[in-house]
Parts: structure tokens; sequence; C-alpha cells
């Protein structure tokens, strides 16, 4: 429903700040990673969720899928698209997060690089969904 309320505007509003939010919170995690993708493939190996042999494979690629989503965010280039693929990256590690607590596994997530330190939790299950429903927000359609 269209009206002459302003009600578009504010809308278009939040979906754009929730893909600066969504962008920073990528940059940071693809850049950190970036810079000891070592330790980023040691961190991958402790969710004991993909094969060994693809694990370093993972570390490397991962943080540039990151990154590209977290650009096209920030600079507003098919922000949309980059939102989406925040959001399916989100729901990936929400649910390799989930796996690891229902596994009862304790170590530091990697989630931004070797700077963050915090433990898979339920703290950090809670987190990626609140993120989760930034991306989300940020996919919608501005109009």
């Amino acid at each position: 429903m269209r009206g002459g309320d302003g009600s578009g505007g504010l809308r278009a509003w939040i979906v754009r700040c929730c893909q600066l939010v969504t962008g920073a919170i990528f940059a940071l995690a693809a850049l950190s990673k970036l810079g000891d993708l070592h330790s980023f493939a040691a961190e991958i190996h402790n969710f004991r969720i993909v094969p060994i042999a693809t694990e370093n494979l993972l570390a490397i690629t991962l943080p540039w899928i990151e990154l590209v989503a977290a650009l096209a965010l920030l600079l507003g280039i098919r922000a949309r698209a980059g939102a989406v693929l925040a959001s399916w990256l989100l729901v990936a590690f929400t649910v390799a997060v989930a796996s690891a607590v229902a596994r009862g596994l304790d170590f530091e997530c990697g989630c931004f690089g070797t700077a963050d330190g915090a433990h898979v939790g339920t703290r950090k299950l809670v987190e990626n969904l609140a993120m989760t429903l930034f991306a989300v927000v940020g996919a919608l359609r501005r109009r």
C-alpha cells in the first residue's frame, strides 16, 4: 500500500541501515580471517562438519565471499544481492553453531578470526540469529 505518509522512505532507510550494519560486520569478519588463514582453517576443523580435505579450500574462499557480500552492501552496488548472500551465509553459520552446541563442542568459533575469541555456545547462536535478521531485512526491496 502506497501512501503519502512517508512510510516508504522510512522502510528504505531501515533497509539501508540493515545493509550497512550487515556489510560492516561481514567486512570485519572477512578481513580478520584473511589476516590468518591458517588459524581460520583450524577453526573450521573444530566444527567437524566438513570433510577434512575441504577445510583449507573453505578457509581460503569463505572470507573472499564474505568480502564480496560486504562490499556490495557497503557500496550499495547490488546491495540486495549482497544481503541475500549474507543471509544464506548466516543461515549456514547458524546451523554450524547449533550443530556444535548440540554436540557439546567447546571451542572458539573463528567468526572474526583470532581477534574475536568468542566461544561457540548459546550466546553465539543468538548473535547469529540477530545478524541473520538484519541481513534478511537488508534483502527487502526498498521501494
